[in-house]
């Protein structure tokens, strides 16, 4: 799949602002120390998680190939001086050796190119510090959810909805990552050090469910005619079923912490 998400850079940050409070709480209880960190977020997006850090403490480069989505994100962590925006890909960010406690990826591991990933990781990591993949989404628990994925896939081209990215070629999944990848973290001397999962809800209205949509992944690859269409038929469809236009859609938050064994005494 082939995905320009600069295309739904305004969509993607009025409407995927929906990262839980709760994160860098629980960060921060199992030994993380956002405060005064430097971190390098890689795919940062329009800086959704990066704000969240620099709201914390945390010295961010925000690493994002998309020219679309850093504008869009300068605007939303406006004169907030502890975040910088890089225009560059997580597999050669630019970003100094040995130098970040923190490296972040929050919705984005599944596009890269992990193998080239992981080595600038370990360039840019010091040794001891932390690698979290982060990934988060709604799910299939609601009506409207169900028949919007419905909808969604009466559109595609081939009639289906693949996982995004590198997840469709995933041969099981553990915690919503495919578990190919755990593999590859230890053979990187990425150590795993905790593993997590919660639960938590979003609410939206008719529009914003839409906007939502809009960002996704499926949607985001169509073309212009195609995604109007489709999101047109997603509208009269919340419209006649639910003309509150109030919703509370379950998400799910899936977290792994890993540390730099690499250059460490053994």
């Amino acid at each position: 799949m082939n995905v320009n998400f600069g295309n739904v850079a305004e969509e993607y940050l009025k409407f995927r602002d929906d990262i839980p409070e709760s994160l860098t709480k629980e960060l921060e209880k199992r030994g993380l120390e956002i405060g005064g960190s430097k971190v390098a977020d890689l795919g940062a997006g329009p800086g959704l998680l990066s704000k969240m850090l620099s709201d914390k403490g945390a010295i961010v480069d925000a690493v994002e190939p998309s020219l679309e989505l850093i504008e869009v994100g300068k605007q939303h962590i406006g004169s907030d001086q502890r975040i910088n925006f890089t225009q560059s890909y997580a597999e050669n960010t630019g970003l100094p050796s040995n130098s970040y406690d923190i490296v972040t990826v929050m919705r984005a591991w599944h596009w890269f190119d992990r193998e080239a990933t992981i080595e600038e990781i370990k360039r840019i990591l010091k040794p001891g510090g932390h690698l979290i993949i982060i990934d988060s989404g709604f799910t299939s628990a609601s009506r409207i959810v169900k028949e919007s994925m419905k909808i969604i896939q009466s559109y595609s081209p081939d009639r289906q909805i693949r996982a995004a990215g590198t997840k469709e070629l995933a041969s099981q999944m553990i915690n919503s990552f495919p578990v190919e990848w755990f593999d590859e973290w230890k053979h990187a001397r990425l150590d795993l050090m905790d593993l997590y999962k919660m639960d938590y809800d979003v609410r939206f209205t008719n529009e914003e469910w839409v906007g939502r949509l809009a960002s996704v992944s499926w949607i985001a690859a169509f073309k212009e005619k195609q995604r109007i269409s489709t999101l047109n038929r997603i509208g009269s469809y919340l419209e006649e079923h639910f003309p509150d236009g109030r919703h509370k859609i379950p998400h799910i938050l899936s977290v792994a912490i890993l540390k730099n064994k690499n250059s460490l005494p053994f």
